[in-house]
């Protein structure tokens, strides 16, 4: 049986775009995760899908600069709460889920919910 296809993440770039002169961001794709870890851990922010399925899409986003990453959050209105300190890496981190609203073409910010086990069984 063929592998069904995997939807898109939400475009970004609109909400990237307007701040871009304020941070350095970045976004990178998933195989290329240790070069947006060097990025972020210089105090840049980087941005890279992080969990794609059919139940959930979102993007992590990491910097080595919490003070720049609370500003990145206010600006794209996600809660700066959900900001935690990476365990294993120097830099700060939160997972982002960018909404794709039913009744408009535009993505909207959702309420950033953390991440969720979903057991496979599911």
């Amino acid at each position: 049986m063929a592998r069904r296809k995997k939807k898109k993440l939400p475009a970004i770039d609109h909400i990237i775009e307007p701040i871009a002169h304020e941070f350095d961001i970045q976004v990178f794709q998933l195989k290329d995760i240790p070069k947006a870890v060097t990025w972020a851990e210089r105090g840049n922010i980087a941005i890279h899908e992080n969990y794609h399925s059919r139940r959930r899409q979102s993007y992590h986003v990491i910097c080595g600069d919490k003070d720049n990453l609370t500003r990145f959050c206010n600006k794209v209105g996600v809660d700066p709460s959900n900001i935690t300190a990476s365990e294993f890496f120097r830099f700060w981190h939160l997972t982002w889920f960018p909404h794709l609203s039913e009744q408009e073409d535009t993505p909207r910010m959702e309420k950033n919910q953390g991440l969720t086990y979903i057991h496979p069984s599911r």
